[in-house]
């Protein structure tokens, strides 16, 4: 099949940067380690878990365990700085009076 000048064939199961399969499995793998490893750090747990639960999964679900700070709320640096700012630009209006 002849195309155009900048277009790009894209064949059905590939892309059009032509990656291959042990690409795409390498891929797949370092993902499945990486959740494996959060996993294991949060968990401690020693059985064995198949890498299907791994391939497609989301590891943070939302709960107060995953997230804790999307539950209780602590403010970040840039606010303690800007409060503790407000804070000396108030004494100083009040004590130069």
């Amino acid at each position: 099949m002849i195309l155009p000048a900048g277009k790009v064939n894209i064949i059905k199961g590939g892309d059009a940067m032509g990656r291959t399969r042990a690409y795409r499995r390498s891929v797949r793998n370092r993902a499945i380690a990486h959740k494996k490893r959060i996993w294991k750090s949060i968990w401690k747990e020693k059985q064995y878990i198949p890498d299907g639960k791994f391939s497609k999964a989301h590891m943070g679900c939302g709960c107060w365990l995953c997230k804790p700070w999307k539950h209780q709320y602590e403010p970040s640096r840039s606010e303690i700085r800007d409060t503790v700012r407000a804070r000396q630009c108030i004494d100083d209006y009040l004590n130069n009076r």
